[in-house]
């Protein structure tokens, strides 16, 4: 066997072994998240973000968080992006935020800062996307 495949094969199975380790990790993460509060569905996770933001907020909110954690879990507005549900913390910011200010005609470079003071929740995710809107009661 020609040294380079040996060394590509090395490579490549300690990259198998570090893909299934942070697809464990993962899922332990998000039976720690279950166990600690409900599972629920669109709807009801729409009702639980009403006096926050509007529901075609909450249900964008909805589409994107569930793409990362179903089908054994669903977002709860409560939840941590990175902490409990283990979003990339820039895949919000980065991928998220651009389509949501995409959506409602506006620049997403000109979002206002992120409130100092704020967790990373869904729910405030949600607030902060509004206020970009200019969107009454969405600021801190």
């Amino acid at each position: 066997m020609p040294e380079w495949l040996a060394k590509t094969l090395f490579v490549i199975a300690i990259l198998a072994i570090l893909f299934v380790i942070g697809t464990i990790q993962i899922r332990r993460m998000h039976a720690r998240t279950l166990m600690r509060r409900p599972n629920p569905d669109r709807a009801e996770f729409i009702a639980m973000l009403s006096g926050d933001m509007r529901p075609e907020t909450a249900g964008f909110l909805w589409e994107k968080a569930v793409f990362y954690i179903a089908p054994k879990l669903t977002p709860h507005p409560d939840d941590h992006l990175h902490d409990d549900l283990a979003i990339d913390d820039d895949d919000p910011v980065m991928d998220w935020l651009p389509e949501f200010a995409d959506s409602h005609g506006r620049d997403w470079k000109k979002w206002p800062d992120w409130p100092e003071d704020w967790d990373s929740s869904i729910r405030n995710f949600g607030r902060w996307l509004e206020m970009g809107l200019g969107i009454e009661g969405a600021t801190p």
